[in-house]
Formats: structure tokens, C-alpha cells, sequence
């Protein structure tokens, strides 16, 4: 990691040294290196859910770095992603879309700089419904302070989102490879699936008015 890469990655379109960010961590997406917000959503969901139906067949030993540290290894593997994703959301709640740049194989000769997208409801919404789902997992798994740090973030994610609703970003041809701004309904998913997590781990009605008017579709 050198130089504007990862721990030291800049806003696509201004690359100061004012806007820099460790975003280091994370799943690459596929072969590329670029790392989607909303990409994560469907993995995170698969993994958080198949925990939840059936936590005592999902084992400490998949040989993953972190496999016998008392925590199910699904869950390190779900945690190294959401611990990326918790570098991504900025101090008012938002969350950073994307990160890309570079190819080079392997990765450790990658010399590509990093560019950030910015914050946009769809990541913000995709970051608040996931992290509202894990948090009762990690706490349950003895993790409570970040079962905690899941929970308030989850919250201003969800807060951010919903009152700065229509906030894009089209990366394609800008950075990246595959488009990550869901469509409408994609972003309705997401923030229903939040309001839905979050008043399961609240039971703040605020949360219902989220949900009831919208099941049906």
C-alpha cells in the first residue's frame, strides 16, 4: 500500500491531499481490484442470513486467517467486510460508494493510485441494512462492543439516507468497472430491508412507517 493507494486514497475528482482516507480492507469485487458498496449487498445478506437460519452447523476451522479465535469463521468473513465498509461512512452518517483503480497482478505490485466515489443514499442504505442485521449476531457472539458500533452506525446510515434521498453517482467511465447505482427499485429494497433490520434491533415504531405502506411491492 503506497502512495495514494488504499491507505491514502483520494476523491475521484480532486485528488488533494485534503481527501484522503484510509480505505484500506475489504473484498476486491472480482478479478479487478475495485471495491462496490452496493455489490457487497447481496454477499452480506446470503452470508448474515444463512447464520441466522442455522448458527450452530458454521464452524471456526474454514483455514481462514482468523479460524479458532472463538468466532465463527462466517462471521470473521462477514466482519472483514462490514469493518470496510465502517471505514467507508463518514461523520454525518453517509456512506462512500466505490473505490477503484488498479489491476496489476499480483496484487502487491499494484502501483495504481485509489480514487473514492462519493456518498450517495443507495451505499448509505446498503451500509445501514447490513449492519443493522449483523449486530444482534456479533452481539450474541460475545462482541458487543462492536454489535454497538454496528448499531449506531446503522442508525445515522438509515438517518443520512433518509433525508437526503436521490443522492447518485453514475461511475461508469469515471472509475471503476461495472456500474454501481442500483435503480429505483433497487434502492427501495435496500431501504425497506433497513427500515425492516433496524426495527427488529430497536423496536423503534419510528421504523413501521418504513415498512407497512411498502411490504407489497
Amino acid at each position: 500500500i503506497g502512495t495514494e493507494q488504499d491507505a491514502d486514497c483520494r476523491l475521484f475528482n480532486n485528488t488533494n491531499a485534503s481527501t484522503s482516507k484510509d480505505l484500506s480492507g475489504g473484498w476486491h469485487d472480482a478479478g479487478d481490484y475495485n471495491k462496490y458498496v452496493n455489490f457487497s449487498w447481496g454477499a452480506l445478506m446470503d452470508l448474515i442470513l444463512a447464520y441466522e437460519e442455522n448458527p450452530t452447523v458454521w464452524g471456526d476451522d474454514y483455514n481462514i486467517p482468523e479460524s479458532g479465535n472463538g468466532i465463527p469463521d462466517i462471521l470473521d468473513e462477514v466482519k472483514y467486510e462490514l469493518d470496510w465498509l465502517l471505514k467507508m461512512q463518514q461523520p454525518d452518517g453517509s456512506v462512500l460508494c466505490i473505490v477503484g483503480g488498479g489491476a496489476a497482478s499480483p496484487p502487491s505490485a499494484d502501483q495504481n493510485f485509489r480514487r473514492y466515489g462519493p456518498a450517495t443514499t443507495a451505499a448509505s442504505l446498503t451500509a445501514s441494512s447490513v449492519f443493522a442485521l449483523a449486530a444482534p449476531h456479533f452481539r450474541n457472539a460475545g462482541l458487543s462492543s462492536y454489535a454497538s458500533q454496528l448499531e449506531t452506525a446503522a442508525i445515522a446510515a438509515f438517518e443520512w439516507a433518509d433525508v437526503n434521498p436521490g443522492i447518485v453517482f453514475y461511475n461508469s467511465g469515471i472509475i471503476g468497472a461495472g456500474e454501481q447505482e442500483p435503480d429505483s427499485y433497487g434502492v427501495a429494497a435496500r431501504k425497506f430491508a433497513a427500515a425492516v433490520f433496524l426495527f427488529s434491533l430497536t423496536g423503534l415504531v419510528d421504523y413501521v412507517s418504513h415498512i407497512d405502506p411498502f411490504y407489497q411491492n
